[in-house]
C-alpha cells in the first residue's frame, strides 16, 4: 500500500500535469489565431484614424511626423500608444469569419453598429458579442469576423485616455 505522503504527491504530480497541458493547449491555440489577423493594414503606413461609438464622443487622429495628433475632439498631441492600442485592434486575432449574409445585421449588433473604427477610410464595424464564447462581431467590409473581445473598451474610452500627458497637463 501507497504512503500516504507518496499518494499525495502522485496526485498533485498529476493534477500539475494536466494543468500544464491546458496550459500548453491554450498557449497553441491563441498562436494559431493570431495567424488570421482581423485586417491586413499595414499599421506602420496608417495615417488617419477615427473612433465613433454609441454614446461617446468621436474621435479622430492623424499621424504627423511619426506621432499621432488628436484632432477632434480637441486638436492636441495625442497618447502614441494609447493610438497604438487602438491600431492594434486591426490585427485582432480571428476565430471565425462567415459571409456577410450569414447574420442578420440587427441580431448581431450591427445595424447601427455599436463601434466604428476606421483606419485611412477602411472601417471596421463592431457589433455585439456572442452569447456562448463572447466573440465580439466585426463586419470587415468583405465579412462578418468574431474576434475574442479584448480591446471594446479601448474603443469607448474618454478621449482624454488618448491626450499626451504633457499636452493634457498644459490645457
Amino acid at each position: 500500500m501507497m504512503k500516504r505522503r507518496t499518494r499525495s504527491f502522485a496526485v498533485l504530480a498529476g493534477m500539475c500535469a494536466v494543468l500544464g497541458a491546458a496550459v500548453w493547449w491554450q498557449v497553441q491555440r491563441e498562436q494559431a489565431l493570431a495567424r488570421d489577423p482581423l485586417t491586413s493594414i499595414d499599421l506602420a503606413a496608417v495615417r488617419a484614424l477615427r473612433v465613433d461609438c454609441r454614446g461617446c464622443t468621436p474621435r479622430r487622429f492623424e499621424r504627423i511626423d511619426g506621432h499621432w495628433q488628436m484632432r477632434e475632439p480637441r486638436d492636441v498631441r495625442a497618447d502614441d500608444e494609447a493610438v497604438g492600442r487602438l491600431l492594434d485592434i486591426a490585427m485582432a486575432p480571428v476565430r471565425f469569419r462567415h459571409a456577410r449574409d450569414a447574420f442578420d445585421a440587427k441580431k448581431i449588433g450591427l445595424d447601427p453598429p455599436q463601434a466604428v473604427l476606421t483606419l485611412d477610410g477602411r472601417a471596421l464595424r463592431f457589433g455585439a458579442t456572442d452569447a456562448i464564447d463572447g466573440d465580439r462581431y466585426v463586419d470587415t467590409g468583405d465579412a462578418i469576423a468574431l474576434v475574442p473581445d479584448r480591446f471594446s473598451a479601448l474603443l469607448f474610452e474618454p478621449a482624454e485616455r488618448e491626450i499626451a500627458r504633457d499636452a493634457a497637463a498644459s490645457h
